[in-house]
């Protein structure tokens, strides 16, 4: 995922001679405009955010991103999608048809939707499992959660399955309700319709990333051909993107994960916000590159997948091949369950205890040195996040030196 973003006032794309000329938006008074030239088949981005008030893109502009098959998405002033300009999809009027066919087949349909719930609950396992290596204050709700994913298979409609699947998420965020600080002002994930115009920082950063997952899982479908509006666990409804709703219903963990590991680093305060007059809480420019950095390396973490390793992004690419050929008929089953992310903590309560007991000599015959013991000691004493360097974590972690 390589995402070039733009905002402010006066954003403009132009051509000349071959070359994408760019220059970003002015956010505040005096400061210098970025100015981007990029020369055919030579970009370093393959998909433009657009968070701009005011600008101008030329027809040449548009060809030249299409021909280069960069997809452009305009957010609105929440930061929801607004609408978008996707690379050209594959001609493939078979698989729309087909498509409409199994919306229309309750088995196959309520197939497809099963197994996206039943990724989204294993997901949601995951990241719990993932903070209760850390915090003291989740409650152990994974063995209820798992009862509730036995009844997945057993939902015979869809407003029973997603039923299971609201259960899940409300224990779900009630969790990363107790471990976010308080300054956040983050009391529940909002209801649907409320969504995108949150007041509290939390609330803003999500929705901030689900917008990004949302353009990857449409470069996704479209890459196959597959239309974004016909969906099969969320119904077809004027101006929604069900499929593509559906899709990213497995992936929401990559925001998740990233907006939590950010507010555990304190990488954004009030500074970072600022608050419309409907009392719908921004991100400031800056703020957003941020986010988008530190959601770039998530997406971009390996992880493997019928032996090789590959980014979030290409998965999802190959999840959305691997749903095409089973509503093709091609294929007998569909999953996304797999591949399953690998989430490790630096400051797990084990690595801490290890940290902690750890002496000065038995670090010598380690090869830590005196200061480093000393620093991360001091570290684990603490309750805040800590990074510790790979090197440095395997020498701890090692077998005890007899």
């Amino acid at each position: 995922m390589k995402q070039l973003y733009l905002s402010g006032f006066g954003i403009s794309l132009n051509v000349d001679r071959a070359r994408l000329l760019i220059r970003n938006g002015l956010s505040e008074p005096d400061t210098v405009r970025e100015q981007i030239t990029v020369l055919p088949r030579n970009a370093p981005f393959d998909s433009v955010i657009v968070d701009g008030h005011s600008g101008s893109l030329s027809l040449d502009a548009i060809k030249w991103l299409a021909r280069h098959n960069i997809a452009m998405f305009v957010l609105d002033f929440n930061g929801k999608i607004l609408t978008s300009m996707l690379p050209r999809e594959p001609v493939n009027g078979a698989l729309k048809l087909a498509q409409l066919a199994t919306y229309n087949n309750p088995q196959k349909r309520m197939l497809i939707s099963k197994r996206l719930i039943a990724a989204k609950a294993q997901r949601t396992l995951d990241v719990l499992e993932w903070l209760d290596s850390r915090y003291d204050r989740i409650d152990s709700v994974t063995d209820s959660i798992r009862l509730k994913m036995k009844r997945i298979d057993e939902s015979e409609s869809l407003p029973r399955l997603m039923q299971v699947e609201g259960d899940i998420a409300d224990r779900y965020w009630d969790q990363l309700m107790k471990i976010l600080p308080k300054k956040f002002g983050f009391v529940s994930r909002m209801h649907e319709s409320h969504q995108m115009n949150s007041a509290d920082q939390v609330n803003t950063l999500v929705n901030y990333c689900y917008s990004i997952l949302e353009s990857q899982v449409r470069k996704a479908l479209n890459s196959v051909g597959l239309e974004a509006t016909i969906g099969f666990l969320h119904e077809a409804r004027q101006t929604k993107y069900s499929l593509c709703y559906d899709v990213m219903e497995p992936y929401r963990f990559l925001a998740d994960t990233t907006v939590i590991e950010c507010l555990e680093h304190d990488r954004f305060g009030r500074k970072d916000f600022y608050r419309l007059d409907n009392y719908v809480l921004r991100l400031k420019p800056e703020a957003v590159k941020k986010l988008l950095d530190a959601l770039r390396i998530k997406f971009n973490s390996p992880v493997r997948y019928r032996n090789k390793l590959y980014g979030w992004d290409v998965i999802m690419r190959l999840k959305a091949q691997e749903l095409a050929a089973f509503i093709l008929n091609k294929r007998t089953t569909i999953s996304f369950e797999e591949p399953r992310p690998v989430l490790q903590r630096d400051d797990s309560e084990t690595l801490r205890e290890a940290i902690l007991s750890m002496s000065a000599s038995e670090a010598r015959r380690r090869g830590i040195r005196g200061n480093t013991l000393w620093y991360a000691q001091r570290r684990a004493k603490s309750r805040e996040q800590f990074k510790i360097y790979t090197n440095l974590k395997s020498r701890i972690c090692e077998p005890s030196v007899s």
